[in-house]
Parts: structure tokens; sequence; C-alpha cells
């Protein structure tokens, strides 16, 4: 559909409630499919007013009419005692909660009323971690068998919680590592799981020498740090990653069991089935947090819009 969308004069400015809601629906309404103007032409299919009622202006065009619009009163002053005469001039209204529907309702607006919730932009309203579930662990001389790291059970744990994932990581701080050893345990760990390597969960290795601002950004960015080790003198990576605010999984070793917090999930030496359930289990709860943050967005918005619109004023089709 052609939709002509008008803020009431807000020019889609951040600074307003309403413009900014505009500006949600103007970038993110195209990909369900409809096209935007901002002025008025003989092609429109629909006329989306997002703004009070009092700022709803005839479009001049033989198109369908709907508003976006709210209220946070359960009464109209005298000076908005026009609202319900204007919204029962829409086909369509759309407001953002069941509440002010129920108010609308009670008011005496009679248009159909759609309820859609308002969202944020999420490329600018974002956690200070990044948004992506990353293991991250440190392994000495990753891919020697002389490793204080059971890297081998870090890899077959992480290829078999994440069979098939692209979007998820395996971060590994190393130094004095065997890279060919590396890749060629990664093809023999996809031919034990019985696993196209096209279809392994992906891994990175990094052996540059990092400087604490950089190690520092790596713990605040993980979603979990892994210390997987079979002998440990003190375990400091993970001491710096808990002091970063990192969630902790690690074997059940001393000294770790000494000074690790007691939140941090343990895993026994080998177990590569504990372990597997362990990145399992936090990337369930990973999932659960993005989606708690990303529960209202104006790409939901648009999405919801878009629904409402074509539900309502897309032609059935003939016969």
């Amino acid at each position: 559909m052609r939709v002509l969308l008008s803020d009431g004069g807000r020019h889609l400015a951040s600074q307003s409630g309403y413009g900014q809601l505009a500006a949600g629906i103007w970038r993110h309404l195209p990909s369900q499919g409809h096209e935007i103007v901002l002025k008025p032409d003989d092609e429109v299919d629909v006329c989306l007013y997002v703004c009070p009622p009092s700022g709803i202006r005839p479009c001049g065009v033989p198109a369908a009419t709907v508003a976006f619009t709210m209220h946070e009163l359960e009464e109209l002053p005298e000076s908005k005692s026009d609202w319900v005469t204007i919204l029962n001039g829409v086909d369509l209204v759309l407001t953002p909660t069941e509440w002010n529907r129920e108010i609308w309702q009670r008011l005496g607006v009679t248009t159909p009323i759609d309820v859609v919730p308002l969202g944020v932009e999420t490329a600018i309203y974002r956690p200070a971690k990044t948004p992506s579930f990353t293991v991250f662990t440190a392994h000495e001389n990753l891919g020697s068998g002389s490793s204080r790291e059971n890297w081998r059970d870090t890899l077959q744990a992480f290829y078999t919680a994440f069979r098939g994932r692209s979007d998820v990581e395996l971060l590994v701080k190393t130094w004095r590592w065997k890279p060919d050893r590396w890749a060629q345990e990664k093809i023999e760990m996809a031919s034990q799981l019985e696993m196209d390597l096209a279809d392994a969960p992906p891994t990175a290795v990094m052996d540059d020498e990092l400087s604490a601002d950089e190690m520092r950004r790596l713990y605040q960015e993980c979603w979990l740090f892994l210390k997987n080790a079979n002998r440990e003198g003190w375990g400091l990576p993970a001491s710096e990653a808990v002091a970063c605010g990192a969630r902790v999984a690690a074997s059940r070793i001393q000294p770790l069991l000494s000074h690790l917090p007691s939140d941090t999930a343990w895993f026994s030496v080998g177990d590569v089935d504990g372990l597997t359930e362990i990145l399992r289990t936090h990337h369930a709860e990973y999932l659960e947090a993005m989606a708690k943050m990303h529960a209202y967005t104006w790409s939901r918005t648009a999405e919801a819009v878009g629904a409402s619109i074509s539900k309502r004023f897309t032609p059935a089709p003939a016969g």
C-alpha cells in the first residue's frame, strides 16, 4: 500500500514523542511491503496521522484515514472536547495500550481501534555490552597436548550445544598456540560429532598481545567467560572476568573453588556433557534477555501498523 504519513508538523523530530513514533514508522514500515510518502498524491491508499486528534487535517485525496494517537487522562478537558468527533471521522484508530483503547471507547469513540505498542530504536538504545552470544575463554597452548586448558572439551561442548547456529561465537584468547592443529581439530571434531563443517558454530582465535583496556573490553562484551582448566595456580583471567562483571563458568578444581564467586557455573574436569548443558542454559538466558530488551522496537511497531492497515483496507481477492 502507498501510505501518506503525517505527524502534525513535527517533521519526524526526535524531541517529540509523536515525532519519534512517526520516524520509527517511516524507517521500518517499508520493510513490511508498504511505500511511504510525506506529501499527498492521487495514488495514496492510506493517510496515516501520527499526532493528537487536533493535528489531523484532511489529506485531500480519496484514501482511508488512520489516526495513531493517545491520551494520558481518563477524561477529555474542555479544550479537547472535539477529539471524539474527530476520531469518529476516521476509518481506524491505532493506540498504544489496551488501557488507551478502553478510554477511547468509554469516551465515545466508535471507530475500530487496534492496539499497537510503541517501540524504541535499538540501534541507539542498547546495553554497553554487545548484544551477541559470545563465549570468551583463554587457552594457553591452544592446539597443543601440553595445554593446561581442556580446549578439546571446550570445542566439543560448544559444537554440541550450538550445532547449526551461526548467531553464537566461541572466542579464544591464546598464546604459544598451534594454528594448524587447531584447524585440523575442528575438522576432526565435526566428523566425530557427525556434523557437516558448515553446521559448526563460529569460532575465532586471538593471539595478539592485548592491552589491559582491550582485555577489559573483551570481558565486558562477552556473555560468558569460560575457564576450562585441568590444573591451575590461581586462574587470573577468571578473576579479571569477575571484576568486569562477566558471568563465569569454570572447572571444579582448586584453587578456582577457593576464590571464584558462589554463582559460578561449575562443571567437573572432563565433563563435556555438563559443560554442554551450562552453555545451553546460558544461551537460553541470553535469548530471554534479548526478548526482554527487544520486546518494544520501532520495527515491531511498524510491523503491527502494517498488519492493521493491510487487514482493514486491502481489497479481498476477486472470486
